[in-house]
Order: C-alpha cells, then structure tokens, then sequence
C-alpha cells in the first residue's frame, strides 16, 4: 500500500519540467503494478499533471487509486475505498487526499468531517479492519484517529520527513515511513474479533513461550552432542538451564494472573528497514527503472535542445568565468590534485545513469555562476551548459575567476565556506556530509 505523493515530485510543475515527470510518473505506475500495490491513496502532489492523466495510469496498470474526498464538478473524481481479503479477513482501504495547493480547475475537496462518518459506517460493515491511506497533514490524521475508533491504521503520506513509529491514538495505529523511498516499513499484525490493539511486550506469554521453545531446541541438540559430564561443566548449557527455569517460573505466574474466558488484544510488532544499495535488487524493476530513466533523459534532451534555440541571452550568464583548464595555466599543482577528486568525474557519473539532462541532477554536478535554486528554476542557465563547465571544477568553489585570471593581482578568488558546499551537499541529498572531513580531502595543495 501507499498513501500517495508517489507519482511527482512536487505537486505544481513547470511546463519543461512537466513531460519528463510525466515519463517517470509512468514508470512508477508500472513498478506499483508489478510490485502487486494493493491500493494507492491519492495526494494533491500525484494531481501535477491533472486527474485525467492520474486516471489514465490507473487504468492501463490496474492501480486501485482511491480518494474519498477528492471531488470534480461536486462528482467523485476516484473510487472512496476498496474492499481487500488476505487470509479471512476483509479489509477496507480508504483514500483520503490532502489540501490542494492553490486553485484547480473544477477540482475541490470535501471536508472530511462531512465525507468519513457515513463511509466508516458504510465499509465497517462489509470489512473486518479499516485502514485509511492518508495525506492529511499530521495533526489532522491526529484529530481523525481521536474521532473515530473504528479506523485501525492511519498509513500517513508526505507530512514529515522522517520515520514514525506506530503511535496508538484511541485504538487507531498512527504510521509513517521516511519519504523518497529509503526505508521500507513493515508492520507486523496479529489480529482477531476484538479489534483492540496492543503492542507486543516482552513480558507477552506468546512471546515468552517462542523463547521457551528455542531454548528447549537448543538443550535437546547440546544433549545429543555431549556427552553428561561435559554438559555440567558447560557453561552455555547451565545459562540455558537458568534461562529455561526462569522462563517456566514467568510464563506460570503471567497464565495464573491472566483474565479466563477473555480473548487477548490485537498485537502489532513494527521494523523499518533502510534501503541500502547493498541490497539484492529485484532484475524485473531494475529493468524498468533502468529503462524509465533513459526515456526522461530523452525527453529532457529534445526540451533542452528547443529552448537552446530560442534562449540566445544565456551564454551571457557564464561571460565572467573562465573554466578550470584557464586555471591550470597558472595552478598546474592544484589542477592535477583536483583530476583526482571525484568532483573531477562529476558529470560522468550522471552520463553513465542517463541523467545528464536531467534539470533536477544538473546544477550539483556542473559548474555553474552560483547554485541559487530560484536562479536555476526557470532551467535557462542549464539548457545552454558549455561542456567546458561539466563537472565541478575550480569555480563552482570559488567562483567566478575570469576577472581572477586576466588580473590575478588585483581580483582575489573567494575561499570556500561550508555554505558553498550546503549548496549540494544537503542534509537531503548528502545526509552523513561533514564539512571538516570531505574539506580534507578536497583541499587543493597550496601553490
């Protein structure tokens, strides 16, 4: 399941930006169908390209796309909720999409106040468990897992920036994994007719009798293996017989106490997993991820290669710079130093992934006059990118030094602050950077 923000990136884009978002949209259509998503809950960001566009993704990959406020012309733009069955139990999923972002074009949205009562009402009765796929922000979900019991999970989407561990609000399990895609959050459920929840304990007895059980296995095994006057001189096999003892002595006094006749709560155990590069890749979406992205570097491409056409001004912009092959004439120490960093081989680790026309990777893997986002938003000062200023060279550190290298003695390079390098290297894109650390190991010999 996903509770949206899942098909863009931001939920206005640019016309130049729009098309290649639409190819990568596509391939994410076709990832969630291979991936088997159950439902997809719709958030304002997935409405970049419009609804017609979102429907049609649904339509061609069978995505259960769902939104039971999302309205067009006072109509349903998306089915409210889907009925689901894993095992014997019927399950309900419910979208429910965020505030919009600015006006659309007879798109508006029910509150959900006057949209979730008479629907829980509706689905409670043809399900077991109702979980709502979310992208309400925070404190609202908050408000919605207070007012209503009967929702069991609130799986929230695109609120916060970092993992949240399922939080019990009124018997409604509140949840969230990191965005982008880092972390994969599994959410472990032993569910039954009292539809209460309760995390699993250590002090559990189901718990404590799977550690029971492992150990008995263990003394059995240690018995076959040794003979009995090396076990009591063992010092593993008597921890083993403590442990078991203690186990047996805690599971008789937890069935003593415990209530008879009464069936014990919903348990939930959670994990977040971090997607590491390290692990396996399943080849069917490597594939199509692989292939998605040479498309949008095409498409990128040919956006690029009309806007150089008409966009004549920009070659201006890079007027005051020189290049780092004007700087090795005087700094040939320095220069060969840098062709041994990997800012050096910037620009090839882009071209060896297809997204060395990607607007969005450009700007922190060339050099550039400055990294201001506003300036770069329009996409003009990247469309007409001289290839002299692929990679990050000398002047994406010190500036611009053309002044620099007609004058040396009266204009001064600047000296690189960790700003400069903040500039790329962000906690979102670079989370364990250290300036201090990466400094060292970047830090052009003195001439």
């Amino acid at each position: 399941m996903d509770s949206g923000a899942l098909f863009f990136a931001q939920p206005r884009l640019a016309p130049s930006r729009l098309e290649p978002a639409k190819v990568t949209a596509r391939g994410i259509a076709l990832a969630m169908a291979a991936m088997q998503a159950a439902a997809i809950g719709v958030s304002p960001y997935d409405l970049a390209a419009g609804t017609d566009f979102l429907k049609q993704l649904a339509s061609e990959n069978n995505l259960s796309l769902l939104s039971a406020n999302l309205v067009k012309d006072n109509k349903p733009v998306f089915p409210p909720f889907r009925i689901t069955k894993r095992g014997s139990t019927r399950i309900a999923l419910i979208g429910l999409t965020g505030p919009l972002h600015g006006e659309m074009d007879s798109i508006a949205l029910r509150p959900w106040q006057d949209v979730l009562p008479a629907l829980l009402a509706e689905v409670e009765k043809k399900s077991d468990m109702v979980i709502l796929l979310s992208s309400m922000p925070h404190k609202v979900n908050q408000q919605i897992a207070t007012q209503f019991k009967n929702i069991h999970i609130i799986l929230q989407s695109g609120q916060r920036g970092s993992n949240q561990p399922p939080k019990n609000i009124n018997n409604t399990l509140l949840c969230q994994t990191a965005p982008q895609g880092k972390y994969l959050g599994i959410l472990d459920i032993s569910w039954n007719s009292t539809k209460e929840w309760q995390k699993v304990r250590l002090q559990d007895p189901d718990v404590l009798q799977r550690r029971l059980d492992r150990i008995l296995w263990q003394l059995e095994r240690m018995k076959k293996r040794y003979p009995e006057r090396e076990l009591a001189a063992n010092s593993q096999y008597k921890r083993l017989e403590r442990e078991k003892r203690q186990l047996e002595k805690t599971l008789q006094k937890l069935r003593e106490a415990a209530p008879k006749n009464r069936q014990s709560p919903c348990q939930y155990n959670n994990v977040f997993i971090a997607i590491e590069t390290s692990l396996p890749e399943d080849r069917e979406i490597r594939a199509l991820v692989d292939k998605i992205r040479r498309e949008v570097n095409q498409v990128n491409r040919k956006l690029q290669e009309q806007q150089r056409r008409t966009n004549t001004r920009v070659l201006q912009t890079f007027s005051g710079m020189a290049s780092s092959q004007r700087c090795k004439e005087c700094h040939p120490k320095q220069a060969a130093f840098y062709l041994r960093t990997d800012h050096a081989r910037a620009w090839q680790t882009l071209a060896r992934r297809d997204q060395h026309y990607n607007p969005d990777c450009i700007a922190c893997h060339a050099t550039l006059p400055e990294y201001n986002a506003q300036t770069l938003a329009d996409e003009a000062l990247l469309t007409a990118l001289p290839s002299r200023f692929h990679n990050v060279g000398c002047e994406a550190c010190h500036g611009p030094a053309l002044a620099h290298a007609n004058t040396p003695d009266n204009v001064l390079p600047k000296k690189p602050q960790e700003t400069t390098c903040r500039q790329c290297h962000t906690p979102k894109r670079d989370p364990h950077f250290k300036f201090q650390e990466k400094k060292m190991k970047i830090q052009c010999p003195a001439g």
